[in-house]
């Protein structure tokens, strides 16, 4: 199955120059949708910033989406500055702080952000 995959998306790779493609994962066709988080753990510096990249898991595809991003606890802000459009986040201070993805009702994704 993994195989299947690495194969997929290296035949994406080669097409991307000309063409969009879509790859099927078997592990994302279970019940319902999901969103999916990439990184799920980010590691910035105070002053530096990074956007996670969010997509949309269902019926075995990955679709780019533009989440709701929000903070998981108000003590969040004190480490971190976060775009709640773009998902863009900011390290102000050292310390930890948790964001989540919101799309369509789904909820609950998170990104665990580390700011040294």
């Amino acid at each position: 199955m993994r195989r299947s995959l690495v194969a997929q998306l290296a035949s994406c790779l080669v097409l991307a120059a000309s063409s969009a493609c879509v790859v099927v994962d078997p592990s994302c066709s279970g019940g319902g949708a999901s969103i999916v988080i990439s990184p799920p753990v980010v590691v910035v510096s105070v002053g530096q910033s990074q956007t996670p990249k969010a997509q949309w898991c269902r019926g075995g595809r990955y679709d780019d989406l533009s989440p709701n991003w929000s903070f998981a606890s108000a003590a969040d802000a004190n480490v971190i500055s976060l775009d709640p459009v773009t998902g863009r986040i900011t390290g102000k201070r050292a310390g930890t702080a948790t964001i989540i993805a919101t799309y369509a009702g789904a909820s609950g994704t998170s990104v665990q952000v580390t700011v040294r």
